[in-house]
């Protein structure tokens, strides 16, 4: 009995960071997906469509919402909603870096560029983090996004140190 109290104390750690780079993967994998579905859409639709956080948060830490721009849509608030995203894991933590600061919003105009809530171009890189674990999800200004594992992909690092994409 010792010796498997001793084994499992030993790998409680490392099945912790296992689980927390597994939910820091699939909150990466959502979010992008979640642009690439943002982007389809504006230019499906001709439309804009945004990424906000849920209603009531002020980050997207806990999830997030596409939907076509309000006035594109008149009538229910929810009528141009396309998706609502939840994240559930209390560790994870996104941080959105951009060309325009101090907001949490992120627009896809009809030809699929990235804009600001001020109508430039938008570079973003998000971070998800999770107990130490970290993956940074990159966004273009032309919408195009890009997945990276800091310390592992050369080219993730050297961006992650610098000001805003």
């Amino acid at each position: 009995m010792a010796v498997l109290a001793i084994l499992a104390a030993l790998a409680f750690p490392s099945w912790q960071r296992l689980q927390a780079r597994q939910q820091v993967m699939l909150a990466a994998d959502r979010l992008a997906g979640s642009l690439a579905v943002a982007r389809s859409a504006a230019v499906a639709r001709r439309s804009d469509v945004v990424l906000t956080p849920l209603p009531g948060a002020s980050s997207l830490d806990h999830g997030w919402r596409l939907a076509l721009e309000p006035g594109d849509q008149p009538g229910q608030d929810n009528a141009g909603l396309l998706a609502v995203v939840e994240l559930r894991d209390a560790c994870l933590r996104i941080a959105l870096r951009s060309t325009a600061q101090g907001s949490n919003t992120l627009r896809m105009t009809a030809v699929g560029y990235s804009r600001s809530e001020q109508g430039g171009f938008l570079a973003a890189t998000f971070t998800v983090t999770c107990r130490g674990e970290q993956r940074q999800l990159r966004l273009g200004a032309h919408g195009r996004v890009r997945l990276c594992t800091p310390g592992q992909d050369a080219d993730c690092d050297g961006l992650a140190q610098s000001g805003p994409p």
